[in-house]
């Protein structure tokens, strides 16, 4: 008897759909494969695309990494990771990076 055990779909999620800007957006990635590397993707407002960086997985197969919004611009932003080992790509989630400024 053959036993297969289908892998889930890696997923990547953010801690705010919405900061102001300077304030961290923790995105925790989970699925991926254990003890490997992802490449994560950061997409800016106008559709160009950041380098994507590498991270490594821990045993259970996530990740977190902390984006510091401080030298992003305003507007909503697109980031998704890959498992470098198995090639899926994960979910795609959106955040949107506000002004800190007030108006007087």
């Amino acid at each position: 008897m053959t036993i297969l055990s289908a892998q889930n779909k890696p997923e990547v999620k953010v801690d705010h759909a919405r900061v102001k800007s300077g304030d961290p957006v923790l995105v925790t990635g989970t699925g991926f494969t254990a003890n490997r590397t992802v490449m994560s993707h950061l997409r800016r407002p106008d559709g160009t695309e950041y380098n994507p960086l590498r991270f490594r997985t821990d045993e259970r197969g996530t990740f977190v990494h902390k984006i510091d919004t401080v030298m992003l611009d305003v507007g909503t932003f697109e980031v998704w990771a890959e498992d470098e080992s198995s090639k899926l790509l994960s979910n795609r989630v959106q955040f949107t990076v506000e002004s800190s400024f007030t108006r007087p």
